[in-house]
């Protein structure tokens, strides 16, 4: 066991929070809500934390390795972030990482530096055999430094009482060597009784908060419980175009951030037989890519919610027109016949094209349809490009038809899924059953390196829902129906990106063009 030291984040209005800092052996949580820029922060803290030539144990269930180090390089481009990276060598033997995003059989071949798999990462023993051997692997005398992310992800396959019993274990195996840790939880996913049992476990416990304001939602931290005499007051802070955290003087004053002007094209290992290069894509529509700091990652998982009367379909057509031309498109439908779909499709993308073409997904070949609503009798097999599943309301069903249908696309195409609506799907599901399918289908997509967009209606799910379906996703767009005395005002607003996205709530309509129109406040 290392000697206990007084050691601290380097990020100073936070360590004065904490009243110095905390021990070297300290277990810390720290508790975000949906729409907090809760990975700017923690990269800010994990690179104080390599200065001081810690090994980090990276336990991941939220990523992929090659997705962690790809995103982990993006948010380095900052030349003097980036500097640090190099000096703590970051991405080389100083860092081990324990996937629990993939599964053995699937990675095997693919290694990157010191990476463990987990067979079964919701096997309590399982997660924590494998810990202890990525640990032995480490150098004696070496201080240890663990970020588990995330505890969220691990708790969509294990019970609360079981992920309490893990932490249990997994904080006293911490403490008993002397190692720092830090394990990531998203607040609203969970009941208030498990976040006081792991408020109880833990030796600090960080709330990253989210508060709004006429322009939209506002980032602060409050320290709940510290090792030393801590303050408790809420510092609100936003991340500049550096990267860098700022604190804020008047939490109204947010800008939004300048889009990213650079290309992202980090290739990864073939995961799949159409993973390929991950790249940049962008919507073509200006503010729509400002909000989003620039676009999202062609294997992005999309998640949009909208309100009652917010016309959100003329919307998302609107900012995804690209995929739809470009890519080969599988649409999972529990709401629209084929017939209807096609129908909608046509009536919004004349709007879009004063020539009238019709979108490339509706000629033959760029398109599949599971179709969800017309369940056939007895009958099996796909009828031209729909493929019927007899049971929508049978997840393995359901993935089993996605499986096919994937198998059929020409090797080398790209693909856009459109799952309409997770909503629709959860009439027939319990909530937990709909979020264990969108953790494997999520995770299917991000194999086999596709993007993919998921929507549903707000009102129709609990809170408890929507945080997990967030935490499961890389991109969260919310669209919002304010009652006013001319009628509905819609708005958008980036909850969640895969950059640095602003939190602004931007105004728009649908003009008689059938096109986006975004309006001044």
């Amino acid at each position: 066991m290392s000697e206990l030291k007084i050691t601290n984040l380097g990020i100073t209005f936070l360590d004065n929070l904490l009243g110095g800092g905390f021990l070297s052996n300290s277990i810390i949580v720290i508790s975000h809500q949906p729409g907090s820029k809760i990975r700017h922060l923690g990269l800010q803290i994990g690179l104080n934390k390599f200065n001081e030539k810690f090994h980090l144990i990276n336990i991941t269930f939220h990523y992929s390795v090659y997705e962690a180090t790809r995103w982990l390089k993006f948010y380095t481009r900052n030349p003097e972030i980036s500097k640090k990276v190099e000096e703590t060598g970051i991405i080389d033997s100083s860092v081990t990482t324990i996937d629990c995003f993939n599964l053995p059989e699937e990675a095997e071949v693919h290694k990157l530096g010191n990476v463990h798999y987990v067979s079964n990462p919701f096997n309590i023993d399982n997660l924590l055999t494998v810990m202890a051997e990525a640990r032995e692997c480490v150098p004696e005398g070496k201080p240890i430094y663990w970020v588990f992310y995330h505890l969220t992800n691990m708790s969509i396959g294990v019970q609360e009482d079981e992920l309490v019993k893990f932490c249990r274990r997994a904080f006293r195996y911490h403490k008993q060597r002397g190692d720092l840790a830090f394990y990531y939880i998203n607040e609203r996913a969970h009941s208030n009784i498990f976040l006081a049992k792991l408020y109880q476990l833990s030796d600090v416990f960080i709330k990253v908060i989210v508060e709004e304001t006429p322009r939209g939602l506002v980032n602060g931290v409050q320290v709940i419980k510290g090792v030393f005499p801590f303050e408790s007051k809420k510092v609100f802070f936003d991340i500049n175009e550096k990267g860098e955290i700022e604190v804020l003087t008047n939490k109204q004053a947010i800008k939004p951030p300048a889009p990213i002007q650079s290309s992202y094209t980090e290739e990864h290992p073939s995961r799949g037989e159409a993973a390929g290069g991950v790249k940049v894509i962008r919507t073509g529509i200006p503010i729509v890519d400002a909000l989003l700091g620039g676009g999202i990652l062609s294997n992005s998982i999309v998640v949009a919610t909208n309100q009652y009367g917010v016309r959100a379909f003329e919307a998302l057509t609107q900012i995804f027109h690209n995929q739809l031309e470009d890519s080969h498109v599988i649409n999972i439908n529990y709401h629209f016949s084929p017939e209807e779909f096609n129908a909608r499709f046509k009536m919004v993308d004349q709007g879009v094209d004063a020539g009238g073409t019709p979108l490339k997904i509706l000629q033959k070949g760029n398109l599949n349809i599971i179709d969800c609503l017309n369940v056939k009798g007895g009958k099996e097999g796909p009828e031209g490009n729909i493929y019927p599943v007899s049971n929508p309301f049978d997840v393995d069903k359901v993935l089993s038809e996605m499986t096919k249908v994937r198998n059929s696309i020409p090797e080398g195409k790209s693909v856009f899924w459109i799952f309409s609506t997770l909503t629709d799907m959860s009439v027939g599901l319990p909530e937990d059953d709909v979020i264990r399918f969108c953790r494997k289908a999520f995770r299917y997509h991000k194999y086999c390196g596709d993007l993919a967009l998921y929507t549903l209606t707000e009102q129709a799910h609990s809170e408890r829902f929507q945080t997990m379906l967030y935490q499961l996703s890389d991109v969260f767009i919310k669209f919002i129906g304010d009652d006013t005395p001319e009628g509905i005002d819609s708005k958008i607003q980036i909850l969640k990106g895969v950059f640095n996205f602003s939190l602004e709530k931007t105004r728009y309509t649908i003009n008689k063009k059938k096109q986006i129109q975004f309006l001044e406040d």
